[in-house]
């Protein structure tokens, strides 16, 4: 698993998180003294469900326990959907490039449509109506990139056969 090496356990110098293990069977995390961290408290936060686990009792006794939290235990949180973002930051890993690809070819349009046709806010209101503006929007996008690459000439020829 890949996660970020932020937050205020490594900021204090404990243990970052990737140094838990997560058993998917289990839904469990080992701590790196080898002690079972189970769920004990589930929250929603704005639509997104964050899984808290912890071991208050195997904290006490741990000989580690100064190298992973100052508090009395340690508590791992996780996202219900977390193994989404692991196996998308599996890919990212296997293929660093796909960013700048995606920069260049999917973003293009949309910093294009801002910049060009002063598209920054939809002017109407209602997922329909967003819809049809941006159809509409697209539309002339499109059909000013093929008047640029392939001229105005060869788009009435293309649009006639």
């Amino acid at each position: 698993m890949l996660h970020a090496r932020s937050g205020r356990a490594i900021d204090n110098g404990h243990f970052p998180k990737d140094r838990f293990r997560y058993d998917v069977e289990a839904d469990q995390y080992r701590c790196p003294a080898g002690q079972i961290l189970d769920i004990r408290h589930r929250s929603v936060t704005r639509g997104h469900v964050s899984i808290q686990y912890s071991n208050p009792a195997a904290c006490a006794g741990c000989a580690i326990k100064a190298r992973c939290t100052a508090g009395r235990w340690r508590r791992i949180n996780r996202w219900e959907n977390e193994a989404i973002l692991d196996r998308m930051a599996v890919r990212l890993a296997a293929r660093p490039n796909i960013l700048a690809v995606r920069r260049e070819t999917v973003e293009h349009p949309f910093g294009s449509i801002k910049q060009w046709m002063n598209q920054g806010a939809f002017l109407m209101r209602g997922l329909e109506k967003v819809r049809a503006e941006f159809s509409l929007t697209a539309l002339a996008y499109n059909l000013r990139r093929a008047i640029t690459i392939i001229g105005v000439p060869r788009l009435i020829r293309a649009v006639q056969a």
